[in-house]
């Protein structure tokens, strides 16, 4: 079977259940029925027939890798969707052979990275070609809707890394201005904010810098390390920033934090970690990890004064 336009250009919305206007070759390509070849079929071959089931509109279309095609992510849907209950070759002659789904082969390579925040002017036309060249390996970012079906980015470890080597773009640094970070697992949402700064013996402090130059290979806490010690409050004691760590009691819409304030008030959450040293968050690929605890992320969001 030849890669169609409709495949080449992605017509594919869902996983599993698609949208009615999800190219059907595209589909069965994305659940394994059938392959892409060059070679044509074989002679007792007259056609290939699917059975497919005409479902309810979905209230969200997910995106997944599988078999080598990515299939879309999309809102509630228009009109109907289906999915394919059946595929079998027709011989010649008579006779059917029952085709198998391939329902588990996914890519390993994560499909989401954060977009770009500054924009390049090109003035040159090698400059631009370079640009074009570029644009293949850039990867498009997901957008899931959160526990209160709002839009949020799916959470990648760009996300929440330093953005550049500028202080005031370090996330720790972000957060410390007044910027809040929630955070959701599949079923709870969780906030990082700053707490403030607490005093510790200069000693203390200049053994914890010590302890992090090895980690300076680190892309994410590169960085970040540095912040954690500020300046001599007098010849014995140093400040240094502290962190807190809850979980939301209820997930609430943006709109209703913004009007109770951020981040939220004692009464609506529950307090997991406070007096945090920005070291003791550390993340991961899949997640972060809380002063050695692992919560296993799914969105994230970052939510800034106005």
């Amino acid at each position: 079977m030849s890669v169609s336009m409709q495949v080449r250009g992605g017509q594919l919305w869902g996983t599993d259940i698609y949208t009615d206007d999800s190219d059907l070759v595209a589909v069965l390509m994305h659940t394994g029925y059938c392959r892409p070849t060059a070679s044509p079929p074989p002679p007792t071959m007259q056609e290939l027939r699917a059975t497919i089931r005409v479902l309810p509109s979905q209230d969200y279309y997910t995106s997944k890798l599988r078999n080598n095609v990515r299939s879309r992510a999309w809102g509630a849907g228009i009109g109907c969707s289906y999915r394919v209950e059946r595929c079998y070759i027709l011989k010649k002659g008579g006779g059917t052979i029952e085709l198998e789904p391939s329902l588990t082969h996914s890519s390993t390579v994560e499909p989401t990275l954060a977009p770009m925040a500054v924009e390049r002017s090109m003035t040159t036309r090698a400059a631009a070609s370079n640009a074009l060249r570029q644009q293949r390996f850039v990867r498009e970012v997901t957008i899931q809707y959160n526990l209160c079906n709002e839009p949020w980015i799916k959470y990648s470890i760009s996300i929440v890394a330093d953005k550049g080597l500028k202080k005031p773009l370090f996330t720790s640094a972000r957060l410390k201005k007044g910027e809040v970070l929630y955070l959701e697992t599949h079923s709870c949402r969780y906030e990082l904010c700053f707490a403030g700064e607490k005093t510790i013996k200069a000693i203390q402090a200049s053994q914890q810098q010590s302890s992090h130059e090895p980690m300076e290979t680190d892309s994410i806490n590169k960085s970040q390390n540095h912040l954690t010690n500020g300046d001599k409050t007098d010849s014995d004691n140093s400040l240094i920033d502290v962190f807190r760590w809850s979980r939301c009691k209820k997930p609430l819409p943006q709109k209703v934090m913004r009007s109770i304030g951020f981040p939220l008030p004692a009464d609506h959450i529950e307090v997991l970690e406070e007096n945090l040293d920005w070291e003791d968050v550390q993340w991961s690929q899949t997640g972060v990890w809380i002063a050695g605890k692992e919560y296993t992320l799914a969105r994230v969001h970052f939510l800034s004064p106005n």
